[in-house]
């Protein structure tokens, strides 16, 4: 059976998608290899979404798949391999192959690593890229975490609750998070900054991190690190079409459309300029309608 349409990814952006398509009448499948909500699942906090003031990413992830499940869309857990152009489009998994007329990619994006070696041997032993999910195993330790923005603040201030004491390593002369946060890193008297730093290399003892050594020369003693320095699309299959990009993101138009025709993508894929949630779901809705509208103007 041909779908008309096939949705790669349950983060805010597929899911919205979803659920407009589905409300439109639409024959759709869904497709999610991981934990629907994405980098949500991720997130300690989320107080700048509409209808939430202060509610944490799993939460949240957790609302919007109840929501969606409301709608009985069928839904395969199921690894996206490859996708075949055409009039008619073959999506394939590691479990088969799906025909559809059109597609929307809504694969999010995964944390950039430091590039260290050694770093992926200690990942789950010292260096992590979740402070939700793995600082209660820093209870009263040191910590440090690299980074500057709001994501690197945000976890900062979330283990400065759980660790002894926490360094945030900045590679730049000041913090870019937006200014309620840097004050409120400023004032927490167990987070200390160092500016123009950058981690040269990871300094391990038994198998598990126990310091780091700065281009200063000097070194720390942490039990953890914490990286947030930024983020790579994670779309696998592109390169099997000519999708235009830049640096990995893809270019759509107004319609959230790629350069393949009938190939839509949304979320935090695309090239924009704000990678919010409230942004996302607004794709995923619009990109829903821009396919609704065509199969209706062509049927």
């Amino acid at each position: 059976m041909v779908k008309d349409l096939v949705i790669i990814g349950l983060g805010p952006a597929g899911i919205a998608a979803s659920i407009y398509a589905k409300r439109s009448g639409l024959d759709i499948l869904v497709f999610e290899s991981k934990m629907p909500g994405g980098l949500l699942n991720y997130t300690n906090v989320v107080n700048n979404y509409p209808g939430f003031i202060n509610i944490t990413g799993p939460d949240l992830a957790t609302k919007m798949f109840e929501h969606f499940s409301t709608f009985n869309i069928e839904y395969k857990s199921e690894d996206v391999t490859k996708i075949e152009d055409g009039k008619i489009k073959t999506v394939y998994t590691q479990k088969g192959e799906y025909k559809c007329k059109n597609i929307i990619i809504a694969t999010g994006r995964s944390r950039r690593s430091l590039n260290l070696e050694g770093e992926s041997d200690l990942v789950g032993k010292g260096i992590s890229y979740c402070a939700l999910c793995d600082g209660h195993f820093y209870k009263d330790k040191n910590v440090a975490v690299v980074g500057a923005g709001d994501s690197s603040l945000e976890e900062s201030l979330y283990l400065a609750k759980i660790a002894k004491n926490v360094t945030i390593i900045v590679r730049g002369k000041s913090l870019a998070g937006n200014k309620s946060l840097v004050d409120e890193v400023n004032k927490t008297e167990n987070i200390e900054v160092l500016f123009n730093k950058n981690v040269r290399e990871l300094i391990t003892d038994n198998g598990k991190l126990s310091g780091l050594k700065l281009d200063d020369g000097n070194d720390i003693s942490v039990n953890g690190l914490f990286v947030y320095i930024g983020f790579d699309p994670i779309i696998p299959f592109a390169d099997r079409l000519a999708f235009n990009n830049d640096k990995g993101y893809l270019i759509v138009d107004k319609n959230f459309e790629t350069s393949v025709e009938g190939i839509y993508a949304v979320g935090d894929i695309i090239k924009k300029d704000l990678y919010q949630i409230v942004s996302a779901t607004f794709e995923g809705a619009s990109a829903a309608n821009a396919v609704v509208r065509k199969l209706t103007t062509k049927d």
